[in-house]
C-alpha cells in the first residue's frame, strides 16, 4: 500500500525522540487519505530475555523502580524479565548478553529468539526482542545489581515457573514483555519442547 510523507518534524530530542510526520496513506478502497498528522515515539530497539532453569523449573526475573509506574499507581517496583535498551552498532544478541550480565552478574550460556513485536505501535516504532535464555552457573548466588552511574538498583531473584505464572494471572507481574515471555515458555513446555 502507498504511503506518501508531505512533511516531518522533530517534536523532542532527548533520551527518547518524537517525531512529526504529515503524511496521506492508501485506504482499502485504493483511495488515498487525506493529510493527516502522525506522530513516532523512538528510543531504541530493546533485547528482552526470558531466563529459564529447567533443571529447578525456574525462571530468573528482577524488580527495580520504575518512575512512569509509580506516576500512574503510587507503588513503581516493576517485576519484570531482564531487559536493555539497543545501542547504535550493537547487535540485538550483545544486547541481551550485556543486560544479563549487568543486572544479574550471571553470563548466558544460550540464547534463542522466541518472538520479534512492536509493543505499542500505535506510535512507537520500537521493537522488542524477545529472547529464551539459559545460564552458563544458574547456581550462582544472585544479588543487587544494575549501572551504577544509571542509579540503577536492580534485585534478581529466581521463582519457580508455576510461582511466576500465577503472579502473571494475579497481576503481581503487569509488564508486557514478562507476561509474554512466561506465556510463550508455559505454552513451549506444555507442546514438550525444549526450553534450555
Amino acid at each position: 500500500m502507498r504511503v506518501d510523507i508531505l512533511q516531518t518534524g522533530l517534536e523532542y530530542d532527548g533520551f527518547f525522540r518524537i517525531e512529526r510526520a504529515d503524511l496521506s496513506f492508501e485506504k482499502f478502497s485504493g483511495e488515498m487519505s487525506r493529510a493527516v498528522r502522525r506522530f513516532r515515539y523512538h528510543r531504541g530497539d530493546v533485547a528482552a530475555v526470558m531466563i529459564y532453569d529447567a533443571g529447578r523449573d525456574r525462571v530468573l526475573l528482577i524488580r527495580q523502580f520504575r518512575y512512569a509506574v509509580h506516576a500512574r499507581i503510587g507503588d513503581g517496583w516493576v517485576i519484570e524479565c531482564v531487559a536493555g535498551i539497543q545501542e547504535k552498532g550493537e547487535s540485538i544478541e550483545t544486547v541481551a548478553r550485556r543486560e544479563v550480565l549487568e543486572e544479574t552478574g550471571l553470563e548466558l550460556a544460550g540464547l534463542e529468539l522466541l518472538a520479534e513485536y512492536f509493543f505499542s505501535p500505535g506510535g512507537c516504532s520500537d521493537k522488542v526482542h524477545l529472547f529464551l535464555g539459559t545460564l552458563e552457573a544458574p547456581e550462582q548466588s544472585l544479588g543487587v545489581y544494575g549501572v551504577a552511574q544509571e542509579e540503577e538498583d536492580i534485585q534478581a531473584c529466581w521463582v519457580p515457573l508455576s510461582q511466576a505464572l500465577e503472579m502473571a494471572r494475579s497481576g503481581q507481574i503487569q509488564d508486557a514483555k514478562t507476561l509474554i515471555g512466561l506465556h510463550m515458555l508455559e505454552g513451549r513446555l506444555r507442546r514438550g519442547e525444549s526450553a534450555g
